[in-house]
């Protein structure tokens, strides 16, 4: 075989969809074992996947590379999978603590109590001592609120879920497979065909506009979940492995375009795509770093 740039950025391509299909696993595994996703940030996620919507539209009306096609569709697959469970753990999973008989009646002067521990960010504290006590089961039998006392003379705050399962586990089934079907059939009927670089120098205003959405979306949805990171002082219920696979994944990415060709007019087309991959890896290191000082701090914590 003739190793050419076209095979080396094929090559590149396919690396990066290996990090991509294991991205999410570090941390659906990490969800699973502390059955909650609250060290996540949802706003995050969300972004993240509007970002990858805008990503494989704009791919699909420019019928850019097929490695790239699949690349797009797995990261908004991957994107939905995460969400479906962070909001099944969220939604429809019972959460119970203890609590001081002090704090279990300032909880019962607020106004609403369910709502104010299920806000993004309040939420955490309440799911992880509740994750620390081993207290976190899996009933839905009621949907309400409930303070019990316990022998200890510390009282159980129960949330009980507010969805019931089917109904999530149905729509996040629902919206891969139209997602999936969807994409597929767009790809294979976008009359415009890649053969050599040269078909790539025309551009079209509505995928650029799209690519550049993706990119300003990938870029700030780390945003939401650094300051959820710092407001904590903590990565608890984070995955490393995540934003490693992540920051390989774009690296590989990026560099699968530039193996294809450094002409001009094919850099500036795939521009937003390059730059959302490689802007989004600065915000991971930042993410890295916060894994590092706030693991510090606990590690110098525990030995004071």
């Amino acid at each position: 075989m003739i190793w050419t740039s076209s095979t080396g950025s094929t090559v590149a391509g396919y690396i990066s969809i290996v990090f991509w299909l294991v991205v999410f696993i570090p941390q659906l595994q990490e969800n699973y074992r502390r059955k909650n996703g609250d060290g996540l940030s949802l706003t995050f996620l969300l972004i993240w996947l509007a970002g990858d919507l805008f990503n494989l539209a704009g791919i699909i009306m420019e019928k850019l590379m097929f490695t790239m096609f699949l690349l797009a569709l797995w990261y908004t697959v991957a994107d939905i999978g995460l969400i479906w469970q962070v909001v099944y753990y969220q939604q429809c999973v019972t959460k119970s603590t203890m609590l001081s008989k002090v704090d279990t009646v300032t909880l019962e002067r607020q106004p609403s109590v369910h709502d104010a521990l299920l806000d993004d960010d309040e939420h955490h504290s309440v799911a992880a001592a509740a994750s620390n006590a081993d207290m976190i089961h899996d009933d839905g039998t009621t949907c309400h609120s409930d303070i019990s006392n316990s022998s200890s003379g510390r009282d159980i705050y129960t949330i009980q879920p507010k969805i019931k399962p089917v109904w999530v586990n149905l729509i996040g089934s629902s919206v891969m497979i139209v997602l999936i079907a969807a994409s597929c059939y767009g790809y294979m009927m976008t009359k415009t065909t890649i053969e050599t670089v040269e078909d790539d120098e025309t551009m079209q205003l509505v995928p650029q506009i799209l690519g550049w959405l993706s990119a300003v979306l990938y870029i700030g949805s780390r945003v939401p979940q650094l300051i959820k990171n710092w407001r904590q002082q903590s990565t608890d219920g984070l995955s490393s492995g995540m934003f490693v696979c992540a920051v390989f994944g774009n690296f590989f990415f990026a560099l699968s375009i530039f193996l294809r060709s450094t002409e001009r007019r094919y850099i500036i087309k795939n521009m937003p795509w390059i730059i959302g991959s490689l802007a989004t890896v600065i915000f991971d290191i930042m993410i890295f770093l916060q894994f590092y000082v706030f693991n510090r701090r606990k590690l110098k914590h525990r030995a004071d």
